[in-house]
């Protein structure tokens, strides 16, 4: 019944592998292997800050483009400001970086901590550790 439901706010759901394809896309201009998944002028718009400030639903502040997450103080997605994606339940993230060429799947089979989650920040380190080496 979950996966069946239509919560656009809320059941988006997918493999670390699919989650990670959409933002190689993306990360890439819209683009992957020959296919226009968004056009550069459309991304532009949706990666555009829309809202940053207190979110009364989640009782912090929150930083958001059309439908993704945008990096902020205590809640980033690399080092770069240009990358964008967003957090799930219990650790999950996906996020693109188009500055490093960096896109990112993780999902999790249990729930952990939602807003600073060890493993996902951990998993962010270890990425661009990776890429300085």
């Amino acid at each position: 019944e979950w996966r069946s439901a239509e919560i656009p706010s809320t059941n988006g759901h997918g493999t670390a592998r699919g989650i990670a394809r959409v933002y190689s896309a993306l990360a890439a201009g819209g683009e992957i292997d020959n296919v226009e998944i968004l056009s550069r002028p459309m991304l532009a718009a949706a990666v555009e800050e829309q809202s940053f400030g207190p979110d009364r639903i989640l009782e912090r502040t929150s930083r958001f483009a059309l439908g993704f997450q945008l990096p902020q103080d205590g809640r980033p997605l690399g080092p770069n400001p240009q990358a964008f994606g967003h957090f799930g339940a219990g650790g999950s993230l996906g996020f693109g970086d188009p500055v490093a060429g960096v896109a990112f799947g993780y999902v999790t089979n249990d729930m952990g901590p939602r807003w600073q989650n060890p493993r996902n920040k951990a998993l962010l380190a270890a990425i661009y550790e990776s890429l300085a080496a």
